[in-house]
């Protein structure tokens, strides 16, 4: 089997978590760190059908992203990072990770509606 060319890291979401609510959350999240979103779309639509995608990126002309994919059908939400990437990108990922899981407890003490 070939080794996968990245890494995933899987951060809790509460089931009933909308499209809608993590939107706003990831926007939030990424902008509290000092990235911006370069691209929103979809991702493996026949594996996650409805599923939303985001590319996050530190500077407009450096090279390298972080992925994140979240899946309402399973409540699944994770950030990829692709192995041969710039190095800032593994590094940012433990602080964008902490802000997102800050913004999903935040949504609990809201309680999610």
């Amino acid at each position: 089997m070939a080794e996968k060319k990245s890494v995933d890291t899987y951060i809790d979401v509460p089931a009933g978590v909308s499209k809608a609510q993590m939107m706003g959350l990831v926007e939030r999240a990424a902008s509290s760190v000092g990235l911006y979103i370069s691209h929103i779309g979809g991702y493996s639509r026949k594996k996650y059908p409805n599923s939303v995608h985001w590319h996050f990126k530190r500077h407009r002309d450096e090279p390298g992203i972080i992925d994140a994919t979240f899946w309402d059908v399973k409540s699944l939400f994770w950030l990829m990072v692709q192995k041969r990437n710039a190095a800032w990108v593994p590094a940012m990922v433990p602080t964008l990770r902490a802000a997102l899981e800050r913004e999903v407890r935040g949504l609990d003490a809201q309680g999610r509606g």
